[in-house]
């Protein structure tokens, strides 16, 4: 019975994960996911075991975490100037004017 109550929360996040832009809820698994990785490369690397391919793997691994992180800055720039836009367009129809065609 206690498994049986947990499934419709899990169908949800689900359901959120797979609606536009619900991927963005799995970046911090992401993120720790790649820092775990990078440290346990690191850990290979200095226990000497195929030196060359932990550094390669080590200098992925950043490059991962930096592109997810370069993402989420952007995602957020994009969501909070879409939130201005929004206002600002509210006020604008408000007063009557319809906006102008960009075709």
């Amino acid at each position: 019975p206690l498994l049986f109550t947990s499934i419709p929360a899990t169908m949800t996040f689900i359901q959120d994960l797979l609606k536009p832009g619900g991927g963005i809820a799995l970046i911090p698994f992401i993120r720790g996911t790649i820092a775990t990785l990078l440290v346990l490369v690191i850990l290979m690397g200095i226990a000497d075991i195929a030196r060359i391919h932990m550094v390669v793997l080590a200098s992925l691994s950043i490059g991962l975490l930096m592109s997810i992180s370069w993402f989420e800055k952007a995602w957020n720039d994009v969501q909070s100037s879409r939130g201005e836009s929004s206002s600002s367009s509210a006020a604008v129809n408000t007063a009557g004017k319809e906006p102008e065609k960009t075709d």
